[in-house]
């Protein structure tokens, strides 16, 4: 079996290729190899690796420079699918498309989690581009997986866990961490799994698939440096006094709901991948972030 992996260097792209090429003969172009919103080079792609599965980690997933990027990111997060699904469709592939909770407007009662087949409705330019992706995904790709995942966390890629560790680790009093937003810390290492697991049944649709459980950003943030034994302070803020040029979702939780019933999930709760997670690159991350700092103090 062979898959095509787009996004193969990105935070959810390089623990996919990790796992996945346990099992199966994994190809993952650059973007320059193989532009999603070039149909040609999709086409010409599909014709020359003859894949069996198609996974889609790619994506323009800045969410503010979404904003005022509405043009590149509408080809970026939906034409580039589009084209995947339809030339899943003409060759017969499988077609795995990564989504996200910010589909749903995260004004859900807490801490109430969003299910897969609730009312979509996003509030980001990110969101709706998502939402879009998803069309497209249904539409053209009748051997389909949608993944919608959240908060995600990995070695490869800056992301909120790493940040706070970095942070706390620095020379900074205090760290400002939001009070207010709800999710679950979900590892990109664990999601590659559950991709695994999902690969090795026949199963079609849309799937939610994040760690089990939930936390606030602050919650997360103080088990962290409770864990890692940091000496630091968090300052809680809201997400709401914040003006960023996107909106957030309050509510980030989702429920694997239709995993469960198809008993395929995989995912723990979110302070036992934590664990695992702080257990292996916790000092290593700290490490490189002192040193980095020495380094400019030394310039």
């Amino acid at each position: 079996m062979k898959i095509l992996l787009l996004g193969g260097s990105g935070l959810i792209g390089s623990d996919c290729k990790e796992v996945l090429s346990q099992e199966y003969e994994v190809i993952s172009p650059s973007s320059k190899e193989l532009d999603i919103v070039s149909w040609d080079m999709v086409i010409e792609n599909l014709q020359k690796i003859k894949p069996n599965i198609i996974i889609n980690c790619a994506g323009f997933t800045d969410v503010d420079a979404c904003e005022k990027e509405e043009y590149l990111v509408k080809k970026v997060n939906v034409e580039g699918p589009r084209n995947l699904a339809q030339g899943a469709a003409r060759f017969n592939c499988r077609m795995v498309h990564i989504s996200t909770d910010y589909v749903f407007s995260g004004q859900k009662t807490l801490p109430r989690p969003y299910f897969e087949d609730d009312p979509i409705d996003p509030i980001s330019a990110y969101g709706r581009s998502k939402v879009e992706s998803e069309v497209a995904i249904k539409e053209n790709s009748p051997n389909y997986i949608i993944m919608r995942t959240g908060w995600l966390y990995g070695k490869n890629r800056d992301n909120f866990i790493n940040s706070i560790i970095k942070g706390a680790s620095g020379k900074a009093k205090s760290i400002k961490v939001f009070e207010d937003q709800f999710g679950s810390p979900t590892w990109t290492y664990r999601l590659a799994l559950q991709i695994l697991e999902l690969l090795h049944s026949d199963i079609r649709g849309t799937f939610h698939a994040t760690s089990e459980g939930s936390c606030s950003r602050l919650e997360c943030a103080e088990y962290i440096i409770k864990q890692l034994k940091i000496k630091t302070t968090l300052k809680p803020v809201s997400v709401k006094s914040h003006h960023f040029a996107a909106k957030r979702p309050v509510n980030c939780i989702l429920e694997n709901r239709l995993l469960k019933k198809a008993g395929l999930n995989i995912m723990p709760e979110w302070k036992d991948d934590l664990d695992l997670y702080l257990n292996q690159y916790g000092k290593d991350i700290i490490k490189e972030s002192k040193a980095k700092s020495a380094k400019i103090k030394k310039h």
